[in-house]
């Protein structure tokens, strides 16, 4: 339950701070960092530098649930979205001490049907559930590790959709 609790608290920072940032690239979110895979990496290494009350602009819309998923998972999707981000909002700021690296992986939805190097970054329901993402889409994982380690804290379910950054957080979960 402290690994959950801890994993919800990073993931709130993570996209809490970006609000400060300048120089949107996006419409429609205030995650102003660029759709590219740099603008994902300056994303969630602004929660190296601060915070702000920042994650509910990063719950996706039914539209964004749409361009992401296949029309037969957005009911599931959807309900696990509104779940998600009611445990998200109860969840205090904060991360683990001294984890000021990042790795960063990116992989697209294809990847996963392919089950390539790729898609191994990912956690495995990803692979799992290739065939409810929709072909083409960009979806950034992440960790925060201590200098020179590769363990650390892992998020993953950040993309770029409808000009703006979303983030579902393990969104295979919601296929259980």
């Amino acid at each position: 339950m402290k690994k959950v609790a801890t994993w919800i608290m990073t993931l709130a920072l993570v996209f809490s701070f970006a609000a400060c940032s300048k120089g949107s690239k996006g419409e429609g979110s205030k995650a102003n960092f660029a759709g590219t895979a740099e603008g994902g990496k300056e994303l969630v290494t602004a929660v190296q530098k601060g915070n702000a009350d920042f994650l509910p602009s990063l719950k996706p819309s039914e539209a964004d649930i749409a361009a992401l998923f296949d029309p037969s998972a957005t009911a599931q999707i959807s309900a696990y979205v509104a779940k998600t981000y009611e445990e998200l909002a109860k969840a205090k700021i904060g991360g683990k001490e001294g984890q000021t690296e990042l790795l960063f992986n990116t992989a697209q939805s294809d990847d996963f049907v392919a089950a390539n190097e790729a898609a191994k970054a990912f956690p495995g329901g990803y692979t799992m559930n290739a065939a409810k993402f929709k072909p083409g889409i960009t979806w950034y994982a992440w960790k925060y590790v201590k200098p020179g380690e590769t363990l650390g804290m892992a998020f993953d379910g950040l993309t770029f959709v409808n000009n703006h950054w979303v983030w579902i957080p393990k969104p295979f979960r919601a296929f259980r």
